[in-house]
């Protein structure tokens, strides 16, 4: 996208995407990269400080941090309602991103509950496609992208039993 291009009504001044489809109306971007933004700042501030990996305590893997969590989330749109949105196999640690320990999703569940989502569907293990009702930014996507994975842990570690950290 040339710099004389407006930007969509989706892109985040101040934040380059990730990537940038030829015509510039695909736009993708890595969480890291809106972690900073306003609504981002605030659920992160509501999160636990790590998340534990407790989809997969086997592994013996460490929590994950908000740093990191953010490094692994992906979304991108050419439109602004209609979303992808991925994230890395880190997430399964402390998510069950395939409904192998509770029967329901709980991701997809906490998604679709999200203030102006009208549809999500877990259409791979590691995608998500939501459409929303209306135009919104990248960082408010991410934002309840974050705070939908953030309530699936939350939910997960209760019904496992596990006291998640402040």
């Amino acid at each position: 996208m040339s710099s004389s291009s407006p930007l969509p009504a989706y892109a985040v001044p101040g934040v380059r995407p990730s990537r940038t489809s030829q015509d510039g109306r695909q736009i993708s971007w890595r969480g890291d990269q809106l972690a900073r933004e306003a609504p981002v700042a605030a659920v992160l501030d509501r999160a636990p400080q790590v998340l534990l990996p407790i989809a997969r305590p086997d592994l013996g893997e460490e929590p994950l941090s908000h740093k990191a969590l953010c490094e692994v989330l992906y979304l991108g749109t050419s439109d602004g309602l209609r979303w992808d949105l991925s994230l890395g196999d880190e997430v399964k640690l402390i998510v069950d991103t395939g409904c192998d320990l509770v029967d329901e999703d709980l991701i997809e569940e906490a998604l679709a509950a999200q203030p102006d989502v009208a549809e999500a569907y877990h259409a791979d293990r590691e995608l998500f496609d939501v459409s929303l009702t209306r135009v919104l930014r990248a960082d408010d996507v991410f934002a309840r992208w974050l705070d939908a994975i953030i309530t699936a842990h939350r939910e997960l570690a209760q019904r496992r039993g596990v006291e998640l950290p402040d």
